[in-house]
């Protein structure tokens, strides 16, 4: 873990309230796919520090990305006022949500913009021709927060052991290739038959994961040692 002053370089809109920050990094600086970085932000003259998982993988060199879901917050309307070409205080990597290379099986249950160190995470595995057999099943309110959804399409093209499901929750009509309602037992026996055998990742909103981990845990009888979690605190 180091501190950094990077260059803001790129700022993309996903939708509305979703965006990516990208900043440049002009050294080779070493992290694992699913971990975080720390954003250190002058507000109301205080400095403040907020967490953001990455969301651009270790093999996606000269840059660093977080994708974040904007609030009313003062942190969020920070972010809405940050300025490409200027730079920012930044440390990293941290962060135990991670992969190893050696894990045959792993499932993953996301939901909203927990989705972020995910994509780093499938990102890496498949820039590394891993052989490892990764599931995600990912829960959103709508198709236009399905932000990942291209950059998914494609990892599935070039690596055959990916398998993505989505499930919408707030949506009148079922879309193509996305199912309906919240993830429950019987949705994960369904499109994860070989649940028994896999590492589980649950990434999301605090209340999500703890539903998750009860249900994987207990319901399905998941050893808590094949667990692991990461909670998204919205502010």
């Amino acid at each position: 873990m180091a501190d950094f002053k990077l260059e803001l370089i790129e700022i993309i809109t996903h939708c509305c309230d979703v965006k990516t920050f990208r900043f440049e990094l002009t050294e080779d600086v070493a992290f694992k796919p699913g971990q975080y970085l720390a954003l250190t932000l002058d507000i109301n003259r205080q400095k403040v520090t907020k967490a953001f998982s990455m969301s651009n993988a270790p093999t996606e060199k000269g840059y660093v990305e977080f994708t974040k879901k904007l609030s009313e917050s003062d942190f969020s309307k920070a972010l809405n006022r940050l300025e490409i070409g200027r730079t920012y205080s930044i440390r990293m990597p941290m962060g135990n949500f991670t992969f190893e290379e050696e894990c045959p099986k792993a499932a993953f249950l996301s939901g909203g913009i927990g989705i972020t160190p995910v994509r780093s995470i499938f990102k890496y595995a498949t820039d590394k021709k891993l052989s490892s057999s990764l599931v995600l099943l990912h829960s959103s309110r709508s198709e236009e927060y399905l932000i990942f959804k291209h950059d998914f399409s494609l990892m599935q093209k070039e690596n055959k052991n990916l398998k993505i499901i989505y499930t919408l929750t707030h949506c009148a009509q079922t879309l193509p290739g996305c199912r309906a309602g919240r993830i429950d037992e019987a949705m994960i026996k369904e499109e994860i038959p070989d649940y028994r055998e896999r590492k589980f990742f649950l990434c999301g909103p605090p209340q999500m994961v703890e539903g998750m981990f009860g249900l994987v845990h207990k319901d399905l009888s998941v050893s808590e040692a094949d667990i692991i979690t990461e909670n998204f605190i919205g502010y």
